[in-house]
């Protein structure tokens, strides 16, 4: 094809009888082409002119058509022996087939057409790369309906309000803690209240909401004058509870995914009242004894700098059982996930008790925990193996770096998330060697490629359907016309329900409500017993949880399943006001043993001895 354009150029050049002629002809030619064919047609004149000794063709017109003539006869293989003969020369070329030049620039054409479909492919390629592994994980949901806090699903978002509850609603909590510590004389708070009685949002949602909002903001501008050390102040905390949950209902009422919870804390003369907000992520329906009952999956909004530990909460002041998703998240991240590494222990109490005497029963429990999760887990196991290694790398990495840290006064940000918070890692590349601060990098890396997001998910349901069921029993006890009996064994250990006042004890309460709880917990527990078991005993083998509610619960339910399962007792737990550790761990040991059915079963017979009645069964709707 080029040898074709470089003939048709010099036949152009032969009739103008000049060699620019020929190189003129060429700027027409296909431009694909165009550059090698310059290049062909110089080295052929070139040639000629060297064979022919005609360097004369600059300025004689016959001597350029000889050499034009001697070097288009050279391109066709043509060329007769003596090319110093213009005669002979003139009559072989001649006798040459005629070139057409031009034409349509087919190399050009085809050059376009390659580089098309390579750059498609390129893109394609590109597209289909599966690119940086994401760190998030979004567990598919139902679409919002109005109708989620009837008959469960997502209930219908409102933007306007969010904003007021995360902005307004959180600068008006902090304006009226500081007004009262200064004296509740804040013109400027007063007026802000009042605004936001007001607000459209609020205003939109009809007047049932309007009138719950605004006596709530009544009861806050109480709050703000009135002594903690005063006969009303009991009184003032509780209306205050109870008219942030009317927001709640109206909100749920209106079919709103918006939940508000009124606390409230004292530290010496100090007291604190608080609006937590929250999104309800998903309204879930448990069955409690055939009968559908809601627990609110709720995720927190506000900028509030204070949180609760809970994983899930029920009371009569917050109405519904819910669900903290947040916490739920960092408890799988740091304390679930981690214990499914092939040799973890479960954290089962303080570090001393952890690493020297409870360190065999805190591996049996990890066993056991581990098996059982796994087995659910199933095709996902492996990998989450994967990741409760990595996770345990990184934390004794971390760990390291926050104890040089603080030895230098420096506070490291909370690492009790799946990953490392954004942009940690940057913010310390001067403060820490830098091999391990790489290695950390490609931890978080392996993490996101493993699908940890999305395994952490699953877990985070499993562990959400047992806590669930938990807060589900708590409602089921304060919807009761009469309370469950107060159990023996809970009276020997904390005395009588009521004071000198014939006033309940907080204490009491709170015991006797978590000790029904994690007993129908286990008990209703169809795939994790072992967690759901160990999750408890832990709060009874930890010194600094020793005292507590849920300590309590976790000694009278071992104690008791280790009766129904024929396990020996050394002797009553708790001993001296103390909990003994070495008979609370040789009556849970055998248990890491056992099957989920056996210690359901014995946790049915549990409730029986602790409350006189059939336990009612929760099970997933």
């Amino acid at each position: 094809m080029i040898r074709r354009h470089v003939l048709a150029a010099l036949a152009a050049g032969i009739s103008a009888g000049d060699d620019d002629a020929a190189r003129a002809a060429l700027k027409n030619v296909d431009w694909l082409l165009r550059r090698p064919a310059k290049k062909r047609l110089e080295r052929a004149l070139i040639d000629a002119a060297l064979a022919t000794n005609e360097l004369g063709g600059a300025v004689d017109p016959e001597a350029a058509r000889h050499v034009q003539r001697v070097a288009a006869l050279q391109l066709a293989h043509a060329a007769p022996d003596d090319v110093c003969d213009h005669a002979r020369i003139e009559a072989a070329y001649a006798a040459l087939p005629k070139v057409r030049a031009g034409g349509v620039p087919v190399a050009t054409i085809a050059f376009c057409l390659v580089v098309g479909v390579v750059a498609a492919t390129a893109s394609l390629y590109l597209l289909t790369l599966p690119g940086p592994a994401t760190r998030a994980y979004a567990r598919e949901l139902p679409p919002p309906a109005a109708g989620a806090f009837k008959d469960g699903g997502v209930p219908l978002a409102d933007p306007a309000l969010e904003k007021l509850f995360v902005d307004e609603l959180t600068t008006l909590v902090i304006e009226s803690d500081r007004d009262r510590q200064s004296g509740g004389m804040d013109r400027d708070r007063k007026a802000h209240n009042i605004a936001l009685i007001s607000a459209p949002p609020i205003q939109a949602r009809g007047p049932a909401v309007v009138k719950a909002w605004a006596e709530m903001l009544g009861m806050l501008d109480r709050w703000v004058s009135v002594p903690a050390s005063s006969a009303q102040f009991k009184d003032i905390v509780h209306e205050f509870r109870n008219k942030v949950r009317a927001v709640s209902d109206q909100l749920a009422a209106a079919g709103v995914g918006y939940y508000l919870e009124g606390d409230a804390y004292t530290q010496g003369d100090e007291a604190h009242a608080l609006v937590y907000a929250y999104r309800v992520e998903q309204v879930v329906l448990v069955k409690a004894g055939g009968q559908p009952r809601r627990v609110l999956d709720l995720r927190r909004l506000d900028k509030l700098n204070l949180s609760h530990a809970l994983l899930g909460m029920q009371s009569q002041d917050l109405g519904d059982p819910v669900l903290l998703l947040d916490q739920i998240e960092k408890h799988v991240a740091s304390h679930l996930m981690p214990v499914l590494a092939p040799t973890a222990s479960w954290e089962l109490a303080d570090d001393s008790y952890q690493e020297h005497d409870g360190a065999v029963l805190a591996k049996l429990a990890g066993e056991a925990v581990r098996r059982e999760i796994l087995a659910v887990l199933g095709a996902d196991a492996a990998g989450a193996q994967k990741i409760a290694t990595l996770l345990a790398e990184r934390a004794t990495i971390v760990a390291a770096w926050r104890e040089t840290l603080e030895s230098r006064g420096w506070v490291m940000a909370r690492t009790d998330s799946l990953f490392l918070p954004e942009h940690m890692l940057e913010q310390l590349a001067d403060d820490v060697p830098g091999s391990e601060r790489r290695r950390v990098e490609a931890i978080e890396d392996e993490l996101a490629t493993l699908e940890a997001p999305r395994i952490a998910s699953r877990m985070h349901a499993l562990l959400s359907q047992t806590v669930r069921r938990h807060e589900a029993q708590h409602g089921v006890d304060d919807d009761r016309s009469e309370p469950l009996r107060y159990p023996v064994a809970l009276e020997e250990l904390l005395g009588p329900a009521t004071d000198a006042d014939g006033e309940p004890r907080r204490h009491v309460e709170s015991a006797r409500a978590e000790l029904s709880a994690y007993v129908s917990q286990l008990a209703n527990d169809p795939t994790t017993a072992q967690l759901s078991l160990w999750n408890v005993a832990r709060f009874a083998f930890d010194d600094h949880q020793a005292g507590g509610s849920e300590s309590y619960a976790g000694v009278l339910l071992v104690e008791g399943l280790a009766r129904h399962l024929g396990i020996p007792s050394p002797g009553p737990v708790i001993h001296d006001r103390q909990i003994d550790r070495e008979r609370l761990s040789a009556l849970a040991t055998p248990m890491t043993q056992l099957s989920g059915e056996k210690l359901r079963t014995a946790a049915r017979a549990v409730w029986m001895d602790l409350y006189g009645e059939e336990l009612v069964p929760i099970a997933d709707w």
